[in-house]
């Protein structure tokens, strides 16, 4: 490649660096503000962009390899054709909350506020089957890479509301343990960039970063049966210990729908479930509904909307279900804590939502 040829890549790449920087500012901010968000199965989010020099080798080592006719990659084309140009890393503490945070992805995707390009593809260095019985399946990459996550390819979709000119860039979504991402930080400094630097590693070293990958498996396991023991202690035995996320009773929905004029997402649905969990309404969902969202509350709610936003609740497609869940708390503290307190707090809530809109 001639000189003006890099120049030209590497300025593109600079220009491109802010905007992917935007991105994941905003998938991180999604997914960390989103209160139906599985908040106890995350545990860390780490996201970074690939620097110029592992881009350019890429790029060239791909560009090597194109076949008789193939448009080769260019400062104009990379952005698409890299599919790992920005990677945003969410780490759970335990097997299981991969699963859940698995689910709310694809929630996010059912409603087209994210888009899978491609996956999950499983890269485990981690070999063991998660589940007692599970035999290894075929489409798992069980080469031994020192790499151990599971990624998505992702886009912004259609009803995203971020921030304009990010609809063409792409993401990579990598979920992992904190095992896991503790033998993939290991073996990165210790291995793989070793190898990458021409430094030949004896064999019994190789084998000895596998069987850490093993024993760290084993551990992950272990926390996943001691967790679980743990959640049961003091539960009922027909008590359910949280799971993945599922949808609500249909007269949970169709309530709502009767209230609202129209239906929320699976989403809202979870974390309305969750919400008055944790307000210790033990009473079936929908009964409580009828208690706490009365008329009287739902059109104070949408008066101090108006107010507050110069907006009309509900009516905005891409904000009216966090409009659900700002009506719902304040029916709940109007419940619970008396009108001044949920007023207030509904107020502080609606400002902090204006002042975010401008950024």
């Amino acid at each position: 490649m001639i000189e003006y040829q890099k120049e030209a890549r590497l300025i593109s790449f600079l220009n491109e660096k802010e905007r992917s920087k935007k991105l994941a500012e905003y998938i991180v901010h999604l997914i960390r503000d989103d209160p139906s968000s599985p908040i106890d199965s995350r545990h860390t989010f780490i996201y970074r962009i690939k620097d110029e020099f592992r881009l350019f080798e890429k790029i060239d080592a791909q560009n090597n390899e194109l076949e008789a006719g193939e448009p080769p990659i260019s400062e104009k084309n990379y952005q698409v054709k890299i599919g790992d140009l920005l990677g945003v890393r969410i780490i759970c503490l335990r097997l299981s909350d991969v699963g859940k945070v698995e689910a709310y992805l694809r929630l996010l995707s059912e409603e087209k506020i994210l888009r899978f390009v491609k996956g999950p593809d499983k890269k485990r260095s981690f070999i063991l089957p998660v589940d007692p019985g599970e035999s290894i399946s075929g489409g798992i990459d069980r080469r031994y890479s020192g790499y151990s996550s599971i990624h998505y390819q992702v886009e912004l979709g259609e009803n995203s509301d971020a921030p304009s000119g990010l609809e063409d860039l792409q993401v990579e979504f990598q979920l992992r343990t904190i095992l896991e991402e503790a033998w993939g930080e290991i073996d990165h400094k210790y291995r793989y960039v070793r190898s990458r630097s021409g430094v030949t590693l004896p064999d019994y070293i190789q084998r000895g970063f596998y069987n850490l990958s093993i024993y760290l498996q084993v551990a992950a396991l272990q926390a996943e049966d001691l967790c679980l023991l743990a959640e049961t202690q003091g539960l009922k035995t027909n008590a359910k210990v949280e799971g993945r996320p599922t949808p609500s009773p249909p007269a949970l929905e169709t309530h709502l729908e009767e209230i609202l004029g129209f239906k929320v997402t699976p989403r809202t649905l979870i974390y309305i479930e969750r919400r008055l969990d944790e307000v210790g309404f033990t009473e079936k969902p929908h009964k409580i509904l009828q208690k706490v969202f009365t008329e009287d509350r739902i059109l104070e709610f949408k008066t101090i909307f108006s107010e507050t936003l110069n907006l009309i609740a509900f009516t905005n497609a891409k904000e009216r279900n966090i409009d659900v869940i700002n009506a719902l708390n304040f029916a709940i503290f109007d419940e619970l804590q008396g009108k001044r307190v949920a007023q207030e707090g509904l107020r502080s809530v609606l400002r902090w939502r204006k002042e975010r809109s401008k950024c």
